[in-house]
Parts: structure tokens; sequence; C-alpha cells
């Protein structure tokens, strides 16, 4: 057995995120297309002597300390799973923002249990890692598979699309956090009449241009007046394509090429509401 495994665990962005309806269950059910990008937190698992203990340290275990801490559930979760005997010690390392909707303390969560699996040489599942969705966090299936993909229901259900090309995109975080809840008890739209999901002939810039969508854009822009600000902004810099990633408040504007993402991100660098933003260049990532 390895003494300790580190993994890297990406953000991601929601391309489109369709509001299908409201579940008896109380959770609503969604159609998104959601890609991982290039902006990485660091989870190291190493073992523990004592059945089922679990230990959470470094500078990310203060955004939600123990067990309401996503990484803790997971590990939590596959020790149950797997009936793996002894204990964990997590070592996290955030750099992706929270509350944010780029999905940081679900990709944590799955890179938690890909060090688990290969620290004990036991795998979930494929039933058990759609059951981390209701479990532990509704986005971790999506990581497990690891590149772009539609996500369907709470996030149970993924289909990866195979990526032709990476996707260049400027992410703006403005400095605040946007509760989920918050912006969902905001949403008084009609919602998305199903259907079947639109078609993508790739996964590329021409590919996805045209499918930018999200229906919790609106009230989360009621919600915190920052994400129209940013959205705002990226529109004064050049990105004609911009969208809300999941339920905010992180932003991003879609350009065509690395050079273009970049010019962009330097023009937000003058504008003066930025101060305190976190701006980034990234790619999309492709199944590995």
């Amino acid at each position: 057995m390895p003494r300790a495994v580190h993994v890297r665990a990406p953000a991601k962005v929601n391309l489109r995120l369709e509001v299908l309806g409201r579940r008896a269950d109380g959770y609503h059910d969604l159609r998104m297309l959601m890609a991982p990008i290039a902006w990485y937190d660091e989870v190291v698992v190493e073992p523990l002597e004592g059945d089922g203990r679990v230990e959470l340290a470094g500078p990310g275990a203060e955004v939600a300390p123990g067990e309401d801490n996503l990484c803790c559930r997971a590990a939590r979760f596959f020790l149950e799973r797997t009936g793996v005997r002894g204990g964990v010690r997590i070592q996290l390392t955030k750099r992706i923002p929270a509350g944010a909707g780029l999905g940081g303390g679900s990709s944590d969560a799955a890179a938690t249990v890909h060090g688990l699996e290969q620290l004990f040489g036991r795998r979930l599942s494929g039933r058990d890692r759609t059951d981390t969705a209701f479990a532990v966090g509704a986005d971790v299936p999506f990581f497990f598979a690891g590149g772009p993909a539609w996500v369907e229901g709470i996030g149970e259900r993924v289909t990866p699309i195979p990526a032709a090309d990476p996707v260049w995109l400027v992410v703006v975080w403005p400095g605040v956090f946007l509760s989920t809840a918050r912006v969902f008890s905001g949403l008084n739209q009609g919602l998305t009449s199903p259907g079947p999901a639109p078609r993508i002939a790739q996964f590329n810039f021409q590919g996805i241009e045209g499918l930018l969508r999200n229906d919790l854009e609106s009230p989360a822009r009621a919600a915190e007046p920052a994400v129209g600000a940013a959205l705002d902004a990226l529109a004064r810099a050049g990105a004609r394509h911009r969208l809300m990633s999941g339920s905010g408040s992180a932003v991003f504007g879609l350009l065509r090429t690395e050079a273009e993402a970049r010019t962009a991100a330097e023009c937000l660098g003058g504008f003066p509401e930025a101060a305190g933003w976190r701006v980034r260049v990234v790619h999309t990532l492709p199944a590995p």
C-alpha cells in the first residue's frame, strides 16, 4: 500500500443548465452540459490506524469543517461501500472558490474517492458511483467521468461526450459566496419543456457556442448584483458568449483562441469593479 496518494481535483463549468421540473423529494430535475476545466484543488490521502477514522487537514479544511466537508462524506461512503478496514487522513488545498458554481467541493470528493481507490486497491461499483449524487454531492458522478458530459436528474445520470478540441474560457469569480438554495428559491420562471437534449456535432467552440443557457442566471442576478456586474464586464472585455456557471456566482466568457482569452482577461484587470475579483484563463479538459 502506498503511504500517500496525490490527486488533482479540477473545477467545472456548466455550458448549459436547464431546470426541467421539481421532484417529489424536493430536488429539481436538471439537464446540463458540463465540462471540467484546468483550475485545480489538491487532495492527498494517506492511511490511518483505526477502522472508519477520517481526519481532514490542510489549508482547505476550514471551508467546510468536519462532517460537512464533502471529502469526509466521500471517504466514509467509500469505506462503507467497499468494506475496507482502516482509516484515512485527507489533506486538502483549496484554490477553487466555494459558493461559485464551479463544483470545487464535489470535485474534491471525487478526487478523494480516486485517491482511496489507489490507496486501498478497491474500486466503487458503477452503482455506488451513481449513488454518490445522493449520498455525497450532486456533481460527484460527473467528476468520475473525467471529461465533458451531459448530466441529468439531480446529477446521477452522466453521458460522456468525446472532446474534439479544448475550449478557451475566461472565468470570473466576483468575490462573493452564492448559496444554491437561495438561487433556486428565486426561480419563478417557466420550466424547460422536456424533450431530447440538443445535439452536439463536436465538443469544440463551434459545437457549443449556440447551446449556452442557464435557467438559474436570472434569479442569481437578482440575488447578487455582482453576478450581473461580472457578466457585463466580460461583455466590455470582448467576450460575445457569456454565461454563469451552475448556481453562481462565477461567470465565464467563451473565446475562440487562447490569445483572445488572454486579451479579454487583461482588459478585465482594468475595470474598477474588478477589485477583489478572481480572473482565470482556462481551457476545458478531455476525458483521461
